[in-house]
Order: C-alpha cells, then structure tokens, then sequence
C-alpha cells in the first residue's frame, strides 16, 4: 500500500476536518468509522498529533511500532512518523488535536521557563501515558476551549489559539516532569488580560458578570479571576465597575440624558439602582454631580 505524505491543511482538507485554525491547528473527534476511514491507509503526517482515547480502545503501526490505546491513554505522535490504524473497537472514539510542526515548535521555544526544564526531544519520542480520569477530563477540556476558540470569531483568535495550545504543552510537560515544570508564564497571562481588557471595554453597559467573559475566553472563571489580579493588582469587577462609573461620569456630563435614560443605558435594573451605585461611587447623587461639573 503506498504511503500518502501530509501536510495540516492537505489532511483537513481530503478528511473533510471542519474545525480547523489557517494552517496550523485543528481538532478532530473520531469515531470507529472515521477512525478507520482516515487510518486505513499508510500515512506520514507532517504535523504532531495528540489522541486522546475517549472510550473503546485502538490499534496502530507507528514507524514500525505496535501501539495499542484503551480508554484515558494518550500518545503524542510526533511529525514525519508513518501511522496507519490496523483496527478499533466498535465503540472506539478520540478525540485529536493536529498541530503544524513550526507552530508546535515556535510555542516551546517562546516559554524559556518550560524549554529550561524539560528537552525538547521529549516530544519526538512518541511519548506514551495513561491519564486517570480528572486528567483525562482535564486534557479533553483544553481540546474543546481550543475548538470552541476555533469555531467562533474573534478579534484576538490568534493569540488565543497560541495561548491555548501552549497550556496544552504545559499539560503535556507535567505529566512527563510532574511539578518540575513551573506555572503558565507571565507573558502568557499578560495576553488573556490584554483580551479582557478590550472585552470590558466593549462590553461592561450590558455585560458585568464574570462567567461572560470567561466564556468568551474560553477559561474558567476562577482562573479568568487569578490572572486578571496577577497580571493588574486589580479585579474583574474592579475594571468593569471602573468603565461603568468613568461612562457614567461621562453621559451625565456631556449629554442632556435624563437620569432614567442613563440608567437604562448602562443596564440597571431602574434609576433608583443606578442613583445608588453612583452615590456610593461618588458621595453624591447623579443629579449633584451633573451640577456641580456644570
């Protein structure tokens, strides 16, 4: 049987891969059908492949190399590697990420913290692991915050999928070196605030509730919380109530809105909600202030 060599986006393209980011990311859920339709054939992919068994279990030749994945197992295929699936159980699902050679690369040598700690030739050696069920879900989530980021529009999309596929490097570095590999750097937490920041500016008149901007982030919230108190000294909250207060100030200086108006503008429940936080924010009320400015 010949043997087919692949780059990312000529794979996506003849497997019809939906979810997939320019010529450097996609993710794949395979079911036994498209399991062996993809992998029937003898293919050398010029991209690192990460699988994710979900249920069932499956057989491949890797470079002349019998692997067998059950249920939480993950192989991590490094590029230029001839694969080919010789068979999978009828319930046999994955779930894979693809991810171009360079971009992949690119992303270790960015992080001097995880390229000091762990060589990079550990991720040529078809590294092998067996994850407990908190780590198989753990990893199965970053998969789909990576396809979500893909499927959406987004104005910062490239510094998200980036950002994204590095956690997953780091989720990858732990479980080879454990607690040798230290947190998400800095630089990293520095783009999700950027995000946030530009999020909260466009939208703090409608939307004041953390769990939307992690959604939008594709983060938790906890997490969404940490990094912007890390990064700033500051807290979600504090910045949308700071855009809230700062247009406020706004609208009843350079506009002739009533209050009414104002407090429907920037989402309060009615005038008496708003007169409130304005008075709390400012010592006086928004009648008070719009004088005394005047």
């Amino acid at each position: 049987m010949p043997t087919t060599i692949f780059n990312l986006p000529d794979f996506t393209d003849q497997f019809h891969i939906p979810d997939v980011y320019g010529a450097s990311v996609a993710c794949v859920d395979f079911h036994q059908e498209l399991m062996s339709q993809t992998f029937g054939q003898s293919v050398i992919p010029n991209f690192y492949s990460l699988v994710l068994m979900i249920y069932g279990d499956a057989d491949f030749d890797i470079g002349g190399r019998k692997i067998h994945l059950e249920m939480h197992d993950l192989m991590i295929m490094p590029p230029h590697m001839t694969f080919m699936c010789q068979g999978c159980s009828s319930r046999a699902a994955a779930a894979i990420l693809l991810i171009e050679a360079a971009y992949f690369d690119e992303m270790l040598r960015l992080d001097d913290n995880l390229r000091s700690t762990i060589p990079f030739e550990i991720f040529t050696t078809l590294p092998l692991f067996h994850l407990d069920e908190s780590k198989a879900s753990e990893l199965y989530n970053h998969f789909e915050q990576i396809r979500k980021t893909i499927q959406q529009p987004r104005i910062y999309k490239d510094e998200m999928v980036k950002y994204q596929v590095h956690i997953m490097q780091l989720f990858l570095a732990e479980q080879l070196y454990g607690d040798t590999v230290g947190t998400h750097d800095l630089k990293h937490k520095e783009n999700i605030f950027k995000i946030f920041i530009y999020l909260a500016a466009q939208n703090f008149r409608k939307e004041r509730q953390i769990k939307f901007y992690a959604d939008k982030l594709n983060i938790t919230t906890a997490y969404l919380s940490r990094t912007v108190r890390t990064v700033s000294g500051n807290t979600v909250y504090g910045y949308l109530s700071n855009f809230l207060y700062n247009e406020a100030c706004r609208l009843l200086k350079t506009t002739s809105m009533t209050i009414g108006e104002i407090a429907d503008e920037l989402s309060f429940n009615d005038q008496s909600a708003f007169t409130n936080y304005f008075k709390q924010r400012s010592g006086m009320s928004p009648l008070a202030y719009r004088s005394s400015e005047r």
